[in-house]
């Protein structure tokens, strides 16, 4: 199978901050599976009343690990540290390719709807690759959901001391480390998907993950396609969305949402020239459950048959 092109994790950190640096002066972008798994290897979901995971390792990544040892997947991080994954094989042949899901907000790499959807992806034979997305703190959730304030201009990004001063700030603040360690997991997933030569035909985002597969995608000189299910935007990241979308090389875009922001993002982006939007409603303002898993996986798996 055709390997996919992706910015190598061995460029070091350098590679994170760079690329989230790249982002935020395009505009201020800088934003538990089932108890059993069946005889077929594939994911499944976890029961009703399942305590969701919390920050960090609270994301009960251990007990997840030791739950499905066939498909955790320790990924190196920077700095020593690491992160778990969750990787299913395609159930036939011949495999359509890979996709990474990143789950929504507190959500470990196999509850909720991306176990139910990794497991429906992986009988339509798609490799899948799934990423928990740890709670921010209190205090910095409040600080991504205020609005963008006019003090917030752009800086002039052809100033090598601005330039300095902005990478400067980006390490230092709560914010933007929150952000690049969600980035960092994700490019690792790539890495990996890239070593077992899998084509990485797109990145889902669920919920809140919408925020850091567009950051992932806009960091990329040759994109994989883009799925928002349910996407929950940042304030400031949806008031830049078609900007930093119009200066990215995503081809496709998908947003799977029973909600009304869909169609008003529709036309936001078709304003900026943004090609290759697509958007289905699904359900009509009801909020995804594992249980849609299938249909959603119905959904994805036709819009990426081949055009």
């Amino acid at each position: 199978m055709r390997r996919f092109r992706t910015i190598k994790r061995n460029c070091g950190s350098g590679y994170i901050y760079s690329c989230m640096l790249a982002v935020m002066l395009a505009g201020s972008w800088m934003p538990a599976f089932a108890q059993e798994q069946g005889g077929s290897g594939l994911p499944g979901q976890l029961p009703a009343g399942e305590v969701r995971g919390v920050v960090s390792s609270g994301l009960g990544e251990w007990g997840l690990s030791q739950r499905f040892p066939d498909a955790a997947l320790w990924l190196d991080l920077e700095g020593g540290a690491r992160t778990l994954a969750l990787f299913w094989p395609e159930a036939g042949l011949p495999a359509r390719g890979a996709l990474i899901i990143l789950a929504d907000e507190g959500e470990n790499a196999g509850s909720g709807l991306a176990g139910a959807l990794a497991h429906e992806l992986v009988r339509r034979k798609f490799a899948v690759l799934t990423l928990g997305l740890e709670a921010p703190e209190p205090a910095l959730e409040k600080v991504l959901e205020r609005s963008r304030s006019a003090s917030e201009a752009s800086p002039d990004a052809s100033s090598p001391t601005t330039i300095d001063v902005i990478e400067s700030e980006v390490v230092d603040r709560p914010e933007a480390a929150y952000r690049a360690h969600i980035l960092e997991e994700i490019v690792a997933g790539a890495a990996e998907l890239e070593k077992r030569e899998y084509e990485l035909v797109a990145v889902v985002g669920i919920g809140r993950g919408s925020n850091h597969v567009v950051s992932f995608a806009a960091g990329l000189e040759a994109s994989p396609a883009l799925i928002w299910v349910d996407p929950n935007f940042y304030p400031r990241d949806a008031a830049r969305l078609a900007e930093v979308l119009g200066k990215a090389s995503v081809p496709r875009i998908l947003e799977l949402s029973g909600s009304d922001d869909g169609g008003q993002r529709k036309a936001s982006l078709g304003r900026a020239r943004v090609e290759g939007f697509s958007f289905q409603s699904v359900g009509a303002g009801t909020e995804f459950s594992p249980q849609d898993g299938k249909a959603i996986a119905g959904r994805i798996s036709d819009w990426l048959k081949p055009q």
